[in-house]
């Protein structure tokens, strides 16, 4: 069974590349116009290790031209996700082989507050959080495991932000996760938008607003 915590030779192997990549970012306009397009600034990248996969270490030559994600924790980076810039051939993402599923931006189970949002997808996660809501993500339906129902007791809410997308995957997503979460709420969003996509035509106030949320 892989373990959730690396261990310390596998941790460094990350850190180094995550440091790369995150370096290689500014050189790829191409990245960089993508992450605009997703609403994340190079301040707001730079604040997430998000990078660019130019020069790929030993073990993600596959990876190469994608960008990473990195999933930061208090204990240091414990694995990174790879997602190809726009449409194309083959996965949208890819992870480590055999690497346990995992939550991404779990330092906001760490944030003072009464709520938290449980989005599918890193950039839903980042948006929602950018937009004053603490949000973890989960890397879609299969990727969310019973244990991670812990980690939401003791909040006054717990907001499923489901994608609206035509196979009704995000809703099924949010069901699966109300089943075992006693506080949870599912909060769709409007026909055709991610969370991600929701704050960029609508702006942050209208999330806030949809969850009835003051800042």
């Amino acid at each position: 069974m892989t373990s959730i915590v690396p261990e310390n030779a596998l941790k460094s192997f990350l850190e180094e590349a995550t440091a790369r990549y995150e370096g290689g970012l500014a050189g790829s306009p191409d990245a960089v116009a993508y992450l605009k397009s997703r609403g994340l600034s190079e301040d707001s990248a730079a604040s997430y290790r998000l990078g660019y996969v130019e020069n790929p270490l030993p073990g993600h030559e596959l990876s190469r031209g994608k960008l990473a994600i990195p999933y930061l924790t208090r204990a240091g980076v414990v694995t990174i996700r790879f997602r190809r810039l726009g449409d194309g051939d083959g996965p949208k993402y890819l992870s480590a082989p055999g690497d346990p599923p995992r939550i991404y931006n779990a330092d906001a189970l760490l944030t003072p507050s009464d709520h938290i949002a449980i989005c599918e997808g890193e950039f839903d996660a980042i948006a929602a959080t950018q937009a004053g809501i603490p949000a973890v993500g989960i890397a879609g339906v299969s990727a969310w495991k019973s244990y991670f129902a812990r980690c939401f007791k003791g909040y006054r809410a717990v907001y499923l932000l489901a994608d609206a997308d035509d196979k009704g995957q995000g809703l099924e997503f949010a069901e699966k996760v109300a089943e075992q979460i006693k506080n949870a709420r599912i909060s769709p969003m409007p026909d055709g938008h991610d969370v991600n996509s929701f704050v960029l035509a609508n702006g942050p106030e209208a999330l806030l607003d949809q969850l009835e949320i003051k800042r």
